[in-house]
This record gives structure tokens, sequence and C-alpha cells, in this order.
């Protein structure tokens, strides 16, 4: 399969592999699955792993070869002919871009979801973000560790402070990122929907007094519950469309597009800010979107001139001002191209 710069349609029956191919893709990316959490469902009955494998041309012309293999036991990486050990060199060198059938969970689930957006800006944007991350952790581990071996308040005391220190960062950078992304998010919300959006962010603890004071406070509470319940891995974003709920307020097809809205504004900003495109997985575009909605996210994705990979159960849903630059047909796992 030689697919387009652009934007390539990919069309077939339900079960026919059109995620499949998708996932492929996105395990290029990121070294893991989208569906699943292990590589069993993903492995061909009767194999013993799964193997992918592409050319990728970056912006410069430079390209290089990506192979990722799985199997239930591990994940071996490898990159321009040399073996990698870490999935984050997948991720910067092919920034991914999912969005799944089901992209009203963005509002609808837990804060999880809404923080992983954030962060997946800031770590392909924000060199410092992967080492304050990686400290916010690592403290918050050894924290709740802590937590549980012991019943003294005093024993907390070096780790609320490595915690609040990281944590603080954390908040900060999302903080700062947030407000940058903002305006591309106002303006493709405005494109698709006419409404006016906004997005607060609730950092994870009260509003009042440094992170390292609210540890301090809930100390108490956390040696009870045996965890940590104050911090940034407790924020979360609040979305709210003419000052009401986002969730509330918008039916199933505008929650679709507030949230096709959402990560296409990630995508727009990482490429204002670092300068490259990331590649875009759309899961069945079509799915809770009249004919018009379609024509709107069409346009929008193809505004962004990013490498776009959109499947639908029929080709009908690039008829009108939306034409892929190529188009693939999927049945039983076999991708053909359409002419």
């Amino acid at each position: 399969m030689v697919p387009a710069c652009g934007v390539n349609l990919i069309v077939g029956d339900n079960g026919s592999g059109k995620s499949s191919l998708l996932e492929a893709v996105y395990l290029l990316g990121t070294g893991r699955s989208f569906r699943s959490r292990g590589a069993e469902p993903l492995i061909q009955r009767g194999e013993g792993a799964l193997t992918v494998h592409a050319r990728v041309q970056e912006a410069g012309g430079l390209e290089f070869s990506l192979g990722v293999e799985k199997s239930i036991r591990r994940t071996r990486i490898r990159l321009a002919e040399a073996e990698v050990r870490n999935a984050a060199t997948l991720a910067r060198r092919l920034p991914v871009v999912l969005i799944p059938p089901d992209s009203q969970r963005l509002l609808s689930d837990g804060g999880d979801l809404r923080r992983r957006l954030v962060d997946w800006g800031l770590f392909h944007v924000e060199p410092s973000y992967a080492e304050v991350y990686q400290g916010y952790r690592r403290a918050l581990q050894q924290r709740n560790a802590q937590l549980r071996e012991s019943s003294s308040i005093r024993a907390l005391v070096p780790w609320d402070r490595e915690l609040g220190a990281y944590g603080e960062c954390l908040h900060q950078l999302r903080m700062n990122h947030l407000q940058d992304m903002l305006p591309s998010v106002a303006s493709l919300t405005s494109q698709l929907m006419s409404l006016e959006v906004n997005i607060y962010y609730q950092h994870g603890w009260a509003s009042a007094g440094e992170l390292q004071q609210a540890l301090q406070k809930n100390a108490p509470r956390d040696l009870v519950r045996g965890y940590t319940t104050v911090g940034p891995h407790r924020a979360d974003l609040v979305f709210t469309v003419s000052g009401d709920s986002a969730q509330h307020r918008l039916s199933r097809g505008e929650a679709k597009l507030f949230c096709l809205a959402v990560w296409l504004a990630q995508a727009r900003d990482f490429h204002a800010r670092a300068g490259r495109k990331p590649l875009i997985l759309i899961d069945d575009l079509a799915a809770e979107l009249d004919g018009d909605s379609r024509q709107r996210v069409f346009r929008a994705v193809a505004d962004l001139g990013a490498q776009t990979f959109v499947t639908a159960v029929s080709k009908r849903v690039s008829k009108g001002i939306f034409k892929a630059e190529k188009s693939f047909h999927v049945k039983r796992g076999r991708v053909v191209e359409m002419v």
C-alpha cells in the first residue's frame, strides 16, 4: 500500500479490517494498540507475533524505515535498521493524532483521557515535559508506597516536597499549553459548529495554596485511603459551550463535531509550534454526522494539509467538496487501491 501525502479514504464493510489498518499505522507511531491493552487480540490465530513495516519520508525529504514486532511477551522496535528500546522514540519520529469512532468519550469519560490530550501536545512541543512528567510520576509512586507502608505523616514530608515541586511545574506547563491551544480550538469549533467554546483547567487540588501545602493538608485522608488524592494526576478539563457544560448541552452529533474540533486543534497547534505536521487517523468519520457536518470536517482536515487516513463504510462520504487524494477498499483484510 502506497498512501498519498494528503487525505486517504479507507472504505469497506463493517469488520473488513479498516480499523485494523489504522491500528497498524498507530502501532508504528506509538508501539501499542488503541483498542487493546495486550497484544494477544491483535495477533492472527496460530501466529506467535505480528509485524508492521513502513517507509517514512519526513518533510525535509529524509527517508527511514520503521518496524514494530509485537508478541505476547515483548515489543521490538526498529528505526532506520537499528533496534530501539523506548517507544517514545517512535512518537517523536512519527507523531500520530487518533480520533476514534467514540470520540465523544472525551466529554463523558473520566479525566484521564482529557489529561492525555493535553500531555500529548506537551510531549511533542515542550522539551522539558518528559523530565518533569517522569519526575512527578516517580515521586507519586514513592509517596503512594510510603502511604501503604507507614502510618507516619512525618515520613511523607520528603515526598511532599519533591512531589510538590514537580507537580507545580507540570501544572504550569499544562496551563501554558492550553492557553496556546485555545485560539485553535475556538477557531475550529466556530468553523465546525458556530458555537462559543471555552476550556477550563482544574489542576487537581484546591486553588488556594501550593501543591505541597495541599499534600500536607490531605495527608491524614491519604493515609486512610493508601494513595495520593491531590495533584496533577487528578487534574481535569471542563468544556463549556455558551457557558453551559458541553456534555449536557450538545447532541451526539454536535458532541462528535466538538471533539473532532479539539483533536484537530491539537494537530494544528503541533504544526504551528513544532514546524511539522502529525499523521492524523480518523476512524469511522461518518458515524453520528450528517452530510453538511461531514463536509465541514472535510474542509478542516484538508486545510491542515497533513497526511490523513479516514475510514468509512461507503465511498459516498467523499462526495461534494471533499476529494480524497487516494481511496482504498478493504475486504477480509486485503487492501486494494481504488482508481
